[in-house]
């Protein structure tokens, strides 16, 4: 959640009410079945989705309704895996908004690349690590969501995305890193806006490691700095990083 420049961070509790769905049945051309991991109500204004990508291209397409941007967004993908995750993710944000109660007719993205639903005013973030994709809606707030896997490649090009403060607490390890480096990209979504650097304009505070919690953290915005509930979980291998 975005908080006023010099505003006290408060953190959004744990115990919130939780949402599952598991749909792991069995699935033909004629009947496919959203095959939804995890739905989470967050607050009554805010859910996220996670689901493991276990479509073909052809399933998917029967199933996500893609606006003429969409259309032409995937077409100019080459990759069948990537073509995959662009279309989970947008099948999970249309899982999203069919929570609530809404008509789902597609997204489209700004000059920024930051996406918004089509006759909508909520907000959305997505993103996907294959086999995963995630998306989450809020219903009044910016917000921002990643996943990734903690690989060694962020060990070599930690000093690109870190300050000081947070080099030395992450320690070289891999799954700190893949928090930082999954917090900072969920936070640049929510700003929406190209040139925020990740070093310099985004700050994460040290934290203990957790399969679950909350960080402090905060971002310039002009003069000012916005503070930020960073939520953190760690699911499947991955990790996955949301704050509004």
């Amino acid at each position: 959640m975005i908080r006023r420049p010099g505003a006290k961070i408060k953190a959004q509790p744990l115990s919130v009410k939780y949402l599952y769905a598991y749909f792991y049945a069995s699935q033909s051309d004629s009947d496919i079945s959203m095959p939804i991991t995890k739905i989470e109500k967050i607050n009554s204004n805010s859910f996220w989705c996670m689901w493991e990508i276990t479509e073909t291209e052809e399933q998917l397409l029967k199933k996500v309704t893609l606006s003429v941007y969409g259309q032409k967004e995937l077409e100019e993908i080459t990759h069948p895996v990537k073509k995959r995750e662009r279309l989970a993710s947008r099948a999970c944000i249309q899982e999203l908004v069919k929570q609530s109660g809404k008509e789902y007719k597609g997204i489209v993205k700004d000059d920024h690349d930051k996406p918004h639903l089509i006759d909508i005013d909520y907000h959305i973030s997505i993103s996907h690590s294959f086999p995963y994709a995630v998306g989450i809606l809020h219903k009044k707030l910016p917000v921002g969501i990643d996943i990734e896997k903690p690989v060694e490649k962020l060990g070599r090009i930690a000093h690109r995305f870190l300050n000081d403060q947070e080099f030395i607490d992450s320690d070289g390890d891999l799954k700190k890193l893949c928090i930082y480096w999954a917090g900072k990209e969920a936070i640049f979504k929510l700003n929406g806006k190209t040139g925020l650097n990740f070093k310099e304009d985004i700050r994460v505070w040290p934290f203990e490691l957790h399969k679950r919690d909350v960080i402090r953290s905060e971002f310039n915005v002009e003069e000012n700095k916005a503070r930020i509930a960073l939520n953190y979980w760690e699911l499947n291998g991955h990790i996955v990083c949301y704050c509004f």
